[in-house]
């Protein structure tokens, strides 16, 4: 049932894949066989009845705001109903900025036929709804951890059973690696960073298995989730294994090939060739992009690899080591620089235009582009203050932090709010800010990102005290000890 009365046949769908579909009546019955508390029904159910009451759940510009008192968690058709409550929402922050316009369509697709043909998947999409609506609801409460257990299990033992027969498991991969998604973004969200690391085994474990064939593009578009994930619990302490594991062409989705096996998770609305030539042309001008957002990432986890919480450090062999490999990444980052997608700086600067494309491509285009770069320029504030922190800032780093406030304003004077991507450019920006107003700027701006960001308030405070800390030391304060020092933990950026 949709949740606005709407006649399918009377929408522009030339405008409506820009936009979010949360109101579209998800036509392929995902969940006709579904009984609530069971899995699967190999029956048959009756037609669908309303699964969100009214008034329960809709959706906002930057949230799925809970309307009634009545939490969804505590539903009789509670599985049910935090399914469409997911499906009703926007886009989650660590995707918003990778799976946009018609992507976050077929994204939908691909998690209602995963939520109707794997129970795992199921309570793992359900485990991060609930997690969501506690976070908006006034008590705080979650029942999401039982959901948590459940999908835990039923990974580790699909791990076994792949390990023993791979080929018979294939079928489940993409569950697996949903599953891994939901759960690790779940872990970062409550702060146990530690069972995220053994999910990214996990799905290792699971890839390693499946090596002896090519993967689908929708598998590696799940495992370009996956690295987004691993990238922010490098921020927390991780050691990136799961992006250096898969850091090769072999997991590089190419969004604008596609094959009949992959059609499947596309939206079954009807389409004319114009929607059709539309969502390539966004694929094309995407897909380079993204490509570049994934190598940034792995950058960022060798760079973390480096810092004293993951190698010891303080002594001549491990500094020569550090400088080394400090080097070998500073070579690649401007590398990556010189291979950047030509629309790139078109992007960034705010001239790809509806004069070039459609108005929605452009505005997708540039907010995304905006954030790959400022994360790729944060690149070397982090690796200078890693391998050369006892050294003054160089031209690189002085550029990288004023190409991100530049950038920053940009997003302000076209009232967007910051993407969750965007806090990790900020935070090292915001560590090498002299100016004591910008300074200040830089932090509101983080705090204002709490509504969608879990955990940006304490990551200002800690912006806070690193300051109090530099300003008094003359010395480059470590963020995440004093993370460590205020806190007893250290936060993935998310």
């Amino acid at each position: 049932m949709p949740l606005l009365d709407a006649d399918v046949t009377t929408w522009d769908f030339n405008d409506l894949i820009w936009h979010d579909t949360a109101f579209l009546d998800h036509s392929t019955d995902w969940l006709n066989d579904f009984q609530p508390g069971s899995d699967i029904s190999t029956s048959g159910s009756a037609n669908r009845q309303a699964s969100i009451p009214h008034g329960s759940v809709r959706s906002t510009s930057n949230n799925a705001v809970v309307q009634s008192a009545t939490s969804p968690t505590s539903s009789v058709e509670g599985s049910h109903t935090l399914v469409e409550y997911f499906l009703a929402s926007d886009v989650p922050p660590i995707l918003a900025t990778v799976e946009v316009g018609p992507r976050w369509t077929s994204c939908k697709m691909l998690f209602a036929s995963l939520a109707s043909t794997s129970p795992m998947a199921r309570n793992a999409i359900t485990a991060f709804s609930a997690l969501q609506i506690a976070r908006q609801s006034s008590d705080g409460r979650s029942n999401h951890q039982s959901l948590y257990q459940k999908a835990s299990r039923q990974l580790s033992q699909l791990v076994v059973a792949t390990q023993q027969d791979f080929v018979a498991c294939a079928v489940d991969l993409p569950a697996a690696l949903a599953t891994v998604f939901f759960l690790s973004y779940c872990d970062l969200l409550t702060n146990k960073v530690d069972n995220a690391h053994g999910l990214f085994k996990d799905a290792l474990s699971l890839l390693q298995c499946h090596k002896a064939r090519n993967l689908t593009l929708v598998e590696k578009r799940l495992v370009s989730w996956i690295r987004l994930v691993d990238g922010r619990a490098s921020s927390a302490g991780g050691d990136g294994s799961f992006l250096s594991g898969t850091d090769g062409n072999a997991y590089s989705p190419e969004a604008h090939q596609r094959s009949a096996e992959d059609d499947k998770t596309r939206s079954s609305a009807p389409q004319d060739a114009d929607v059709e030539i539309q969502e390539i042309l966004f694929d094309i001008l995407y897909a380079p992009g993204l490509a570049f957002y994934q190598q940034v990432q792995s950058i960022m986890a060798r760079v973390s690899n480096i810092d004293p919480w993951h190698r010891s450090r303080g002594t001549v062999e491990d500094e020569t080591q550090v400088m080394a490999t400090a080097a070998e990444i500073l070579t690649d980052l401007r590398d990556l620089e010189r291979k950047r997608p030509p629309l790139m700086d078109f992007a960034v600067a705010g001239t790809l235009t509806e004069r070039h494309v459609t108005q929605h491509i452009a505005t997708a285009i540039t907010r995304s582009y905006r954030t790959y770069w400022a994360n790729f320029e944060a690149g070397f504030i982090h690796l200078h203050r890693v391998a050369h922190k006892h050294l003054p800032p160089t031209p690189d780093v002085l550029r990288a932090r004023a190409t991100i406030k530049k950038v920053v304003r940009l997003f302000e004077q076209s009232s967007e709010a910051l993407p969750t991507n965007f806090i990790w450019p900020l935070l090292m920006a915001c560590c090498e800010e002299d100016d004591f107003e910008d300074r200040a700027w830089m932090i509101r701006a983080i705090r204002s990102m709490q509504a969608f960001a879990c955990n940006a308030q304490p990551i200002a405070d800690v912006l806070e005290e690193v300051h109090k800390r530099q300003d008094t030391t003359k010395v480059r304060a470590d963020v995440r000890q004093v993370s460590m020092d205020m806190f007893n933990m250290s936060f993935a950026v998310v």
